[in-house]
């Protein structure tokens, strides 16, 4: 590898781009984890927002409402986002799940997204998050990444997760906790349709006394920079709206992956929270668990060094 970063330098800008694509081509089609599809790393190249939300729709109304009693008031909720494995490169989601799994209850988890790398690893992904398939019992919910759909994989995730949006609440026998609603912004929209479904829904359960109303997702609403491309956050126009309905129906928080890097903005009394990757082999790995009761108190865990 330092004898290709050194070709690289020697040669022009134009150049360099040329070989970049090339050895990208190459190393990714020589890799048994990887199938590149170059048009997918710029668009979904696949089914679009419209058709995700028609068909997660389908299901969610096949599967009916999921209440989820916690047994007590207090409970914590394990999170990450980004972990991007492969077959072969999965240490800090393993470590994930083991703390998840040895935690006592009542507990639930949850991932924002980009849970593989590229094609080829939903198999892996499903051996380690064996219990995220939206059932009556589940409590590991995951939401939909930009790197979960691209290269044609939408039908892929779907056949395993089954969905791209969703709701679920908490409670303590008849006694109502709080509300999680995920949204599918894997493309960096939410599209008319998901905004109407999230306008109606949140309308409605604002008004059943909820302790608090949470919002997951994958992409950010707030830009940190443009390393992610067109899907770095949403258009300026949705963002404005999203964060007024947010707002109008008290969220208290949205958390967020996307980014790899840990950010937090309050904006008109919505915490937005943005978590650090949970992916190998990248800086500033961290996952976090929140202790959920009166107040909602935040601890951030760093992976083991590798």
């Amino acid at each position: 590898m330092n004898t290709i970063y050194t070709f690289l330098k020697s040669v022009s800008s134009l150049q360099r781009g040329v070989w970049g694509v090339f050895l990208l081509f190459f190393f990714s089609c020589s890799s048994p984890d990887v199938t590149l599809d170059m048009a997918g790393m710029f668009s979904p190249n696949g089914p679009t927002h419209a058709t995700r939300f028609a068909q997660s729709e389908a299901y969610n109304d096949s599967v009916g409402e999921i209440h989820l009693d916690m047994g007590a008031d207090e409970y914590t909720i394990y999170v990450c986002s980004d972990s991007h494995i492969t077959r072969r490169t999965h240490r800090n989601l393993d470590y994930f799940i083991a703390q998840y799994d040895a935690a006592p209850q009542p507990k639930l988890a949850l991932h924002l997204g980009d849970l593989i790398e590229a094609q080829n690893n939903f198999p892996c992904a499903d051996s380690i998050l064996h219990r995220a398939t939206r059932t009556k019992a589940d409590t590991l919910f995951i939401a939909t990444g930009n790197h979960d759909i691209y290269f044609k994989q939408w039908d892929i995730f779907r056949s395993y997760f089954k969905t791209s949006h969703y709701w679920f609440d908490t409670g303590n026998g008849s006694k109502k906790l709080d509300l999680f609603i995920c949204l599918d912004t894997a493309e960096g929209t939410l599209g008319p349709d998901q905004m109407n479904w999230l306008r109606t829904l949140l309308a409605r359960k604002a008004t059943e006394g909820y302790r608090r109303i949470i919002v997951f997702t994958h992409t950010h609403l707030w830009k940190l920079d443009g390393s992610q491309g067109h899907t770095s956050n949403m258009a300026a126009e949705e963002t404005y709206e999203l964060s007024e309905l947010l707002a109008r129906y008290g969220v208290e928080f949205m958390w967020s992956g996307h980014q790899h890097a840990r950010q937090s903005v309050i904006f008109k009394g919505v915490n937005y929270l943005v978590l650090d990757a949970t992916k190998d082999q990248e800086s500033g790995q961290s996952y976090l668990t929140v202790d959920m009761g009166p107040h909602a108190i935040f601890h951030y865990h760093d992976y083991p060094k590798q």
